[in-house]
């Protein structure tokens, strides 16, 4: 959770940057900033049924769609296209891992010990959130 958080928050302080290198205007950073957790937030329904199940495939599916994404938000540079970033971004989103992690810390860890992972899993997302502008 810790390098999805950091991801999530990397980009906020140069999108701005981003997208006029792009030949965008600098008000799409807003829009390029808030596309990952938005589409968080819709793949955190489908992660919460398929957790039901097991947590390795949505894992590794989580962990392909980063690469994916991230891979295509660096690309759209290259190509100098606002299109692809924002898609990188949105399949980034996609592969949210936070409910997955939180949902197997609280599975996984005996009931004793719950509370102190899950301030460990709080503690290692808001340093991803610290570190990520930094």
């Amino acid at each position: 959770c810790f390098l999805f958080m950091m991801n999530n928050y990397i980009i906020a302080p140069s999108s701005a940057y981003y997208a006029e290198a792009m030949g965008c205007n600098d008000a799409l950073s807003g829009i390029m900033v808030g596309a990952a957790p938005l589409f968080a937030m819709v793949s955190s329904f489908g992660y919460s049924y398929w957790t039901n199940y097991n947590y390795k495939h949505p894992m590794l599916f989580a962990a392909t769609l980063q690469v994916i994404g991230n891979l295509l938000y660096a690309w759209a540079y290259s190509f100098k296209s606002i299109t692809m970033c924002l898609i990188g971004r949105a399949i980034t989103g996609l592969g949210a891992p936070r409910v997955i992690n939180r949902r197997c810390v609280a599975d996984v860890t005996p009931f004793s010990l719950r509370t102190t992972a899950s301030v460990v899993f709080g503690l290692a997302t808001a340093l991803g959130a610290a570190f990520g502008p930094g």
